[in-house]
């Protein structure tokens, strides 16, 4: 099953959903749904109009609100307090909240640092609605979390604006947790049709980011290498099964197939790069060798960004000690000898085998 023409020529993001999912149901056929290395995000769908919740304990602020919110296609949710509030974003699929900050029991900003501490409301754009105009509380919701302000009594015009642009904003996050999901199910539909590799991206993503913490990288390279380890491998989708689980040596051509994963990846995430930013980098560089031997575009040295480096070392590391269709697994002190052996060749970075040979015997 070659599939390097289907999610990888994609060029939209909406090409990327229809092309990628026609590849998941394939994969998913031909590798006989064995999928269950990890769940993919939340499928957050659009069913029409944006869900607003207002938020007051005084009953005539709710009214007007919602008198201006609803001929404009909003649909609008009322609670009266903060508790209340919180319910309601647990069970349903709100698109904004218009918060007061001055509420018996729990306020306003309870409320927002609540929402915003929680993983499954972080996203949702909250404004305050609110009497004080004073530095110190605008000080205080910021601290909250919250992503905008209306003094009342609302300016229609303003408040219908700056609704509109955070829904927006909120619509952009949903289209790209969307296609998130998207290349998670795909990192999971490669598993299904490689049953040796089983589990292998989510120790391979695991292990990269401690190693990357270990030897004191940056918050942002730990992210990055924790993201690209589970989808660091979705180019094997466009490689076929024969040659995926072959259990003898693969020939010259079936090597050339294989070795186009790491570019194929690429081009299937280049639609996120953005979203992406160096985890993209990882997917085709990670097999890369500092002598200029590797692939896909015969790298060397410093052109090989660190975060690459560790991913090279840990996914070799992985596949040695695990399975395959041609071998058996062998031990970790094994494994780590060949690892400092490639080293001393100057394949590998030996800085980074080294750390990890630290953190296995730890």
């Amino acid at each position: 099953m070659v599939l390097a023409s289907c999610p990888g020529d994609a060029v939209s993001k909406e090409d990327l959903i229809s092309k990628a999912q026609e590849a998941l149901l394939q994969a998913k056929i031909k590798g006989k749904n064995r999928i269950e290395c990890f769940e993919t995000e939340k499928e957050i769908v659009d069913d029409g109009k944006p869900k607003i919740l207002v938020v007051d304990d005084e009953p005539n602020n709710l009214k007007l609100l919602e008198a201006l919110l609803v001929p404009l296609n909003y649909e609008v949710i009322k609670a009266s307090g903060g508790e209340e509030a919180l319910l309601i974003v647990n069970r349903t699929d709100i698109d904004m909240v218009l918060l007061d900050i001055m509420m018996p029991g729990m306020n306003g900003y309870e409320v927002c640092r609540r929402l915003k501490g929680n993983e499954n409301t972080r996203l949702v754009p909250i404004v305050m609605v609110t009497a004080l105009n004073d530095m110190d509380a605008k000080i205080k919701g910021i601290e909250a979390g919250v992503d905008d302000f209306i003094t009342k009594p609302p300016n229609k015009l303003e408040l219908l604006t700056r609704i509109k642009n955070l829904i927006r904003v909120k619509a952009l996050n949903n289209s790209l947790t969307n296609l998130k999901s998207v290349l998670f199910s795909l990192a999971n539909a490669v598993e299904a049709k490689d049953e040796y590799t089983k589990g292998h991206v989510c120790r391979v993503s695991d292990t990269a980011a401690a190693l990357c913490k270990k030897i004191g990288m940056s918050e942002r390279s730990i992210k990055a290498v924790k993201l690209a380890g589970i989808i660091h491998d979705i180019g094997k989708i466009g490689v076929p099964e024969d040659i995926l689980n072959k259990p003898g040596p693969l020939t010259p051509g079936e090597r050339a197939v294989m070795k186009k994963h790491a570019y194929i990846g690429y081009k299937i995430c280049l639609p996120l790069k953005r979203t992406l930013g160096s985890a993209l980098d990882i997917i085709r560089y990670h097999h890369e060798k500092l002598d200029g031997s590797g692939f896909p575009d015969g790298l060397k040295g410093e052109e090989i960004s660190i975060e690459a480096r560790v991913m090279a070392v840990v996914d070799i590391y992985d596949a040695l000690v695990s399975d395959r269709p041609y071998r058996k697994a062998i031990s970790k002190r094994e494994a780590l000898d060949i690892l400092l052996r490639e080293a001393d060749e100057g394949k590998l970075d030996k800085r980074i085998v080294e750390y990890l040979i630290e953190m296995m015997v730890e």
